[in-house]
């Protein structure tokens, strides 16, 4: 049977949502994929098991790069873009072992998200300085602001998150 449980976002709460992947993996519940438009994650039945869950962040990943997380005892799981997430045994080393590489990665993400948000960011300015200057119906005003707000959340709020991690 499929399930499917909602994301907090990888972004701002990524222990939270490794410990779920544990969670569901001891009730018998194996991660597949993600849910309902990426808000979420999706789990079929199969065997209980142990297991701790790890992500990484690679967006060109080659065999080299599996390969150097299976000989340190995590499987991948699920890809989804440049987000790989990992399983192993419990007491498995975590995939960054040193805060070099977890700043490391969190710098890259926090970059991405600072360029992927020009776009989403100037649309927002634009539609809000004609809806300023040309006299729309408010409705029509509310519409277009509504719509270029919706890609500016998904934008900013990952790169408020990273940054705010970062400056931690």
């Amino acid at each position: 049977m499929k399930t499917v449980k909602l994301s907090g976002g990888m972004a701002f709460s990524q222990d939270r949502e490794l410990e779920t992947f544990s969670r569901m993996a001891a009730r018998g519940k194996r991660l597949v994929g993600l849910g309902a438009l990426g808000h979420g994650w999706s789990f079929e039945d199969a065997e209980p098991e142990q297991a701790v869950f790890d992500v990484a962040y690679e967006s060109e990943p080659d065999s080299g790069y599996f390969e150097l997380f299976d000989k340190a005892g995590w499987t991948p799981v699920l890809s989804h873009g440049n987000m790989h997430v990992f399983k192993a045994a419990p007491g498995t080393p975590p995939v960054h072992t040193t805060v070099e590489s977890q700043r490391d990665e969190l710098v890259a993400l926090r970059n991405f998200f600072a360029r992927y948000a020009v776009v989403p960011v100037g649309v927002f300015v634009i539609v809000g300085v004609l809806t300023s200057i040309v006299d729309w119906n408010e409705w029509v005003e509310f519409g277009l602001l509504f719509v270029a707000f919706i890609p500016l959340v998904y934008a900013v709020m990952p790169l408020i998150a990273y940054t705010v991690k970062l400056s931690r």
